[in-house]
């Protein structure tokens, strides 16, 4: 069997392989120097693209550093000697357009820039606690708010007396000419005084409402009061004789829905009698007893559960 595989080698030359040499060095160092180019290439890409991006956020931050200064500036200053006055103060190096500024939620004034850069304006300091609110805009609608609360005692004084009414009281050491009151918007009543203090009822608003009020004294001096109101209906009771005097004649009211009425009477809880209404007025009669001192309670409440009491005495 040797001899068989030995029969079957090929006896051909083979071809020797070629060793390294000269040329692989040669490829070898070609790419070399184009990983080594394209490196390079790249490297200066991305150092351009970092520079470029450096330079993008510089400018972007300027642009928004340039913004910010741009907005008007607002300030407040207290004015020596007078505690009831401010000086308010606004700046913009682009322009002034407006100039905005209110108490609480009430009436706003409205001052006109004219594209100036200054603007100043002496405002008065209502009495009571009040926030002072300010919006200034410039000539490119760039808009600067400002907030502070202000606390400032007053000799004007409010007091709700019931039957939707208001007492407004003042004493001072100088004449007063006349006072004004007016409710959120609306417009300025007048009233003229003419003494050195003030005793006087106004109309109260239902629902929650901002009460303006300006005492005027004969040498033009002010003071001002604002005064959020939340204003309730109070049913009203009416207690009358019949023509005879035989019977009491009751008569309650409202400007809201009546809900119930209850009597009491001769101040004896079992002889206390109540009554669902409807409507905004109701009427009824109850007899006079002799030898009774006819005591009785009437007690009335609405639909904003807000309750009137009323009580009488006759003796016959």
């Amino acid at each position: 069997m040797n001899q068989i595989l030995a029969t079957k080698t090929d006896n051909k030359k083979r071809k020797k392989p070629k060793m390294p040499g000269k040329s692989v060095s040669s490829d070898i160092a070609k790419v070399t120097k184009v990983f080594a180019i394209g490196l390079i290439i790249f490297g200066g890409c991305v150092i351009g693209t970092g520079s470029y991006s450096l330079y993008k956020e510089k400018e972007t931050n300027n642009k928004t550093t340039i913004n910010e200064m741009s907005k008007p500036v607002i300030s407040v200053e207290a004015i020596e000697g007078d505690e009831s006055t401010i000086l308010l103060k606004t700046t913009s190096n682009i322009g002034i357009e407006t100039v905005v500024y209110q108490w609480n939620d009430g009436k706003k004034t409205t001052l006109t820039g004219n594209g100036g850069k200054y603007l100043e304006q002496k405002v008065q300091i209502p009495s009571g606690s009040n926030v002072l609110n300010i919006t200034v805009v410039d000539s490119q609608n760039q808009e600067s708010t400002y907030s502070k609360k202000y606390e400032l005692n007053s000799n004007i004084k409010l007091e709700a007396i019931g039957n939707g009414k208001i007492k407004i009281e003042y004493a001072g050491e100088t004449e007063i000419s006349y006072l004004t009151y007016r409710w959120d918007d609306q417009d300025e009543n007048k009233i003229d005084i003419n003494s050195k203090t003030i005793n006087q009822e106004i109309d109260t608003l239902n629902g929650k409402h901002t009460l303006t009020i300006i005492v005027v004294d004969v040498n033009n001096h002010t003071e001002t009061k604002v005064q959020q109101t939340n204003g309730v209906s109070i049913p009203t009771i009416d207690i009358r004789f019949n023509e005879d005097k035989t019977s009491y004649i009751i008569n309650v009211k409202d400007d809201v829905e009546l809900k119930e009425v209850i009597i009491t009477l001769d101040e004896d809880d079992s002889k206390k009698y109540g009554q669902k209404i409807n409507g905004k007025e109701f009427q009824f009669e109850i007899a006079l007893k002799e030898g009774s001192d006819n005591k009785m309670k009437v007690q009335v409440t609405n639909s904003d559960d807000q309750t009137a009491e009323k009580a009488v005495m006759f003796s016959k």
